[in-house]
């Protein structure tokens, strides 16, 4: 992975009226993160970030996989899905491991199986080992893997105690709809039918 700028996803239920971090804005955190991949049990929250669009559009329609489409699915807790571009700093970029590169699992001494692994307890104790790496300015602040929907999309899970001032930047929410390309893209991965669509 490049150390480059890097722009990343996220989907979620919009209020426009909702504070920065609280419930429903574009920054917020799901609090008592306990049953994620590579939850650390809030200490710290971690923020799940898409590399596209569909795939972020994807995670948020993953519990309808192989239904019908309608319309309700684009509205989630009272609010409609909106689509967010967040932009992570070159110098946080490079302190993320690419848990997609074997280079970098041999030298960590990391399975891939592991880290794909269907039991939250070992791929939680993962992410835990990879947050507590290096000290001072080595600390690492995330890990990038494969969406556990494709393995065409990844996944950066950034740990939040770890973004510095100004590395992680949220850009204006968009309301999606079902024609969007993200959204159809989704849909297609997800074999979500859009035909005989019904409220």
């Amino acid at each position: 992975m490049s150390p480059a700028e890097r722009s990343t996803w996220r989907c979620f239920p919009h209020d426009p009226a909702a504070p920065a971090g609280s419930p429903f804005s574009s920054t917020s955190l799901a609090p008592g993160q306990t049953v994620g991949r590579f939850d650390l049990h809030d200490r710290p929250p971690v923020r799940y970030l898409a590399e596209t669009g569909d795939h972020a559009v994807a995670e948020a329609l993953s519990p309808f996989r192989g239904t019908r489409f309608r319309p309700a699915y684009l509205r989630q807790g009272g609010h409609r899905l909106a689509l967010v571009e967040v932009t992570l700093a070159r110098s946080l970029v490079s302190r993320i491991v690419d848990c997609t590169d074997p280079a970098v699992l041999a030298a960590l001494g990391l399975r891939p199986d592991d880290l794909a692994h269907h039991d939250r307890a070992v791929t939680q104790a993962i992410a835990r080992r990879l947050h507590d790496l290096g000290e001072g300015k080595e600390q690492r602040a995330g890990l990038r893997w494969w969406s556990a929907l494709t393995g065409a999309w990844h996944t950066f899970v950034l740990f939040t105690d770890r973004e510095r001032a100004d590395e992680v930047a949220f850009g204006v929410p968009r309301t999606i709809e079902v024609d969007d390309e993200e959204v159809v893209r989704a849909l297609s991965v997800l074999g979500i039918r859009r035909s005989v669509a019904t409220a």
